[in-house]
């Protein structure tokens, strides 16, 4: 199933036998070159099907999937964890979860919503000729309409043109609708709002599933990665990113953390709780996610030291967060996490956490959406059944003895 609702059928079989295409590898051109081939995208009754008319959408999924089945070859993503620091390297197509398309179960509200094409979408201001704009329209794009732009993905050199606007499906930049015009703005955009605008373009011709999650093995944090990693619209063609305000130095931040508790504490009646910035790799939740804060109910070890409730605050993860968007309010979510932390501790005190079985069962049912209801059950009953085989692997001699004893009490 692919996210216009389409149903056809991939032959990994045809695709396997489909000719090298003599454009570079791995690329849109590539993947498209292999989709034409004779058998290879068929509808269920076998019928040919017209893959340069395909939506934009439709079809980087058919290619995600020729790369995640290794027909497609993808250069391996070599990045450090957002989280630690330790560096990976991973074919990010090789952990796609294709469940959902297999499987269709493409009915999730905001995995699956379409993207909104006739709607002005917010950007950070360009300037457009003489007039700054704010807002942008993409229009929903075929492969046959979007090739000017694949094939210059596959060029030298990358340069804005009024070909290459009309590709991507920018119709309206503010006010201005002359491709000629708005190439000439996205040349000379600052970068924030470039990169606003390609985010923009990956929403609107790519499927929010094209995403692979890698599980850092130091520190367990997910590292969300485009699928496929190379895209045709390239994300870094501007100035480099200038920051509109600094983030804190961990001296500011601690004196940022201190004032906002002894205002919340206050407010919440909480007392006795220590309270801890901490500068080092930030702890994860269940699915990955690094921490903005967290919180250790009391108690006696296990060497028998009495230790009191803690809150705990990540000056890493608010720096990431604080880099990923310049928007990012440290202060008001300084005073969040430590209000949110609070709470969790008063339902501890009160003998049951309602809180904490929200975020747990949320984790929960984000994996699920993104795996899907059927694969997710598959994955279940593998693990049932290698648990028993486990179980049955190291027990099977005391079964067999039991076994043994209870047939010779019948015999008697």
């Amino acid at each position: 199933m692919l996210p216009s609702g389409l149903f056809l059928r991939l032959s990994h079989a045809a695709a396997k036998r489909a000719p090298m295409p003599s454009v570079r590898a791995g690329s849109c051109l590539h993947a498209l070159g292999i989709l034409e081939a004779p058998g290879v995208v068929t509808t269920d009754d076998g019928q040919p099907i017209d893959v340069q008319g395909l939506s934009l959408r439709d079809a980087h999924v058919l290619r995600a999937l020729l790369t995640h089945a290794g027909i497609v070859p993808e250069e391996p993503a070599e990045l450090p964890c957002e989280n630690c620091g330790k560096p990976f390297r991973v074919s990010p197509s090789s952990l796609l979860e294709v469940g959902p398309f297999v499987d269709h179960e493409l009915n999730d509200p905001e995995l699956d919503a379409p993207f909104d094409h006739d709607k002005p979408h917010r950007i950070p201001r360009v300037l457009v000729g003489k007039e700054r704009a704010r807002t942008i329209r993409i229009a929903k794009r075929s492969v046959r309409e979007a090739l000017p732009l694949w094939h210059a993905e596959a060029a030298t050199s990358f340069g804005f043109t009024p070909a290459i606007v009309t590709a991507m499906g920018i119709t309206q930049l503010g006010r201005e609708r002359r491709a000629s015009v708005i190439a000439e703005a996205l040349s000379r955009a600052p970068s924030a709002a470039y990169r606003a605008i390609a985010d923009l373009l990956y929403a609107a011709h790519y499927s929010p599933r094209l995403v692979a999650a890698y599980r850092c093995t130091e520190c367990g944090a997910r590292n969300d990665l485009d699928v496929p990693w190379v895209r045709e619209i390239p994300y870094d063609v501007a100035e480099g990113r200038r920051r509109r305000r600094p983030f804190p130095d961990i001296d500011a931040f601690e004196r940022m953390v201190t004032d906002a508790a002894d205002r919340i504490y206050r407010k919440r009646g909480v007392r006795n709780i220590d309270l801890v910035v901490d500068d080092d790799v930030p702890a994860c939740d269940d699915g990955g996610e690094p921490l903005l804060g967290s919180y250790t109910h009391g108690g006696t070890d296990e060497v028998g030291i009495v230790r009191t409730p803690e809150i705990r605050i990540f000056y890493r993860t608010f720096d990431m967060e604080h880099r990923r968007d310049p928007s990012f309010d440290v202060a008001a979510e300084i005073e969040e996490t430590i209000d949110h932390e609070i709470t969790h501790h008063l339902h501890y005190l009160a003998g049951d956490d309602p809180l904490d079985d929200e975020e747990r069962d949320a984790i929960a049912q984000e994996s699920i959406r993104r795996i899907g209801k059927r694969e997710t059950a598959r994955r279940v009953g593998k693990g049932i059944a290698s648990d028993f085989l486990g179980f049955l692997r190291t027990m099977w001699p005391i079964l067999l003895v039991a076994f043994v004893a209870t047939w010779l009490g019948f015999c008697r």
